[in-house]
């Protein structure tokens, strides 16, 4: 009976002190945490979404260099003249000056029409421009000016237009050519070449320019100092002359070639 009772007290003793254990085993379990989602208005999502636009702008804003106002007054003034846009003398001059090839032959008609000869020789500086910057429809009037004896040219302008021709005839462009031949055999505005007035006769033959392959035939047939024909310059020049298909100058250089084929060499300029 006494050691019944002990077993029972020591049951009640170890459920006793069992109990605080288990009572902080359980306090130490750290419940999940529990994140609330924010949700919101389409108000402060569109709010949201300019802002950030905003501040996208302003860094590409920032990260531009300042615009030039010089700049952005000559693309205005570009804009209105290739629009039809009236500028005044003084506008389209600046234009020009700036390097516009267009309105350097815009600036250059004007001074042209103006019918005032002592502008002429500006003129051909700004068609000279134009020419040089690939505005050929520039350089036949240059060319004009220039060959006239009425138009008296600084040596700069003269070496302006002189250079602006010698790029576009290297270039390709036969009328460029043809337009120093011319000026070299006339001397105008340069002194006379008559060497010179053959190599860009010729220049202008190779690029297909039938009158200056007939030029050259002329020449060597007939040449301007009284010495003998040149036959074989005579022939290389009417071979050009047929390359150029033009029915009128491929009857001319045939029948020229027979004459040379038929004659005694000192009897072709007869």
């Amino acid at each position: 009976m006494q050691i019944k009772s002990l077993i029972i007290a020591s049951m009640l003793l170890t459920s006793f002190i069992a109990t605080p254990l288990r009572v902080q085993a359980e306090d130490r379990v750290v419940p999940p945490t529990v994140v609330s989602k924010v949700y919101l208005s389409k108000e402060e999502k569109a709010a949201k979404l300019a802002e950030r636009l905003a501040l996208q702008k302003a860094a590409r804003l920032a990260a531009k260099p300042p615009v030039d106002p010089v700049v952005s007054r000559l693309k205005t003034l570009h804009k209105r003249m290739v629009a039809k846009q009236e500028l005044t003398a003084n506008e389209m001059q600046e234009l020009a000056d700036s390097g516009d090839g267009l309105a350097a032959f815009y600036y250059a008609r004007k001074l042209e029409d103006s019918g005032r000869p002592s502008v002429l020789p500006t003129a051909v500086h700004y068609y000279a421009m134009a020419s040089y910057l690939g505005r050929e429809f520039a350089m036949n009037r240059m060319i004009a000016l220039m060959k006239s004896p009425e138009v008296t040219l600084s040596d700069r302008q003269i070496k302006n237009g002189k250079d602006a021709l010698v790029k576009l005839a290297q270039s390709g462009t036969p009328a460029a050519a043809l337009g120093l031949a011319d000026m070299y055999a006339i001397g105008q505005p340069f002194a006379k070449d008559a060497a010179q007035s053959r190599k860009w006769l010729m220049q202008a033959a190779k690029a297909g320019d039938a009158n200056a392959a007939q030029k050259l035939a002329q020449a060597a047939i007939m040449p301007q100092d009284g010495s003998a024909p040149d036959v074989p310059a005579a022939r290389a020049a009417l071979a050009l002359m047929i390359a150029s298909n033009e029915p009128g100058k491929v009857a001319m250089a045939q029948t020229l070639l027979a004459r040379l084929d038929a004659t005694d060499p000192t009897e072709v300029s007869q």
